[in-house]
């Protein structure tokens, strides 16, 4: 009887494992995104033409998507400027910024390759300076917490592995800053 039993278990057994296949196709979206970015500040520094440094930003992020409309993930995020053409006399500082950010973000046209978001992102950040001319030796440090907002576009590759987002942040202490960043999605 018990032979029975186990080989009726083990026949229904083996009968669904085909009952439930997953799919083996192309995935509906892409769930996971890792960005890279590498960008000049465009700000009062870069546009004035007197200026011998352009200030930068790099970070890194990876992303999940919960659903097409809404991504959420981390960043680490750096400053630091790049002094050019520039004798002692305009080397009055240098400083470097490093902040970890939580992000979600809100996408709209999400069938479409060109879609537009809104992302928000809480953040802290430590800030390093030495100011070399003034002749105070002790460097200046700050660390805050803070959040920004940050309405954009992205577009994407034609497989949707690749995709460029261009996006303005509005930081809630009065900063703005452009800047954009290219993914890869998987």
């Amino acid at each position: 009887m018990k032979r029975t039993i186990l080989l009726s278990i083990g026949i229904l057994f083996l009968l669904s494992v085909n009952a439930f296949p997953q799919a083996q196709g192309k995935p509906e979206f892409y769930r996971n995104q890792i960005g890279v970015q590498f960008n000049p500040l465009i700000n009062d520094w870069l546009l004035n033409s007197g200026s011998r440094m352009i200030q930068t930003v790099a970070a890194i992020r990876y992303g999940y998507r919960i659903t097409k409309n809404f991504t959420t993930g981390t960043e680490f995020d750096c400053g630091f400027p790049i002094f050019i053409n520039c004798g002692d006399q305009y080397h009055i500082f240098n400083y470097f910024s490093y902040g970890i950010n939580l992000f979600t973000r809100y996408s709209v046209l999400t069938e479409k390759r060109f879609q537009i978001f809104a992302e928000v992102s809480p953040y802290f950040s430590h800030y390093y300076k030495e100011v070399w001319i003034s002749g105070d030796p002790n460097p200046y440090r700050s660390d805050k917490f803070g959040c920004y907002a940050a309405p954009g576009v992205t577009l994407y590759s034609k497989n949707r592995r690749v995709s460029f987002d261009l996006y303005s942040e509005f930081d809630f202490t009065g900063h703005t800053r452009l800047s954009y960043k290219v993914n890869y999605n998987f």
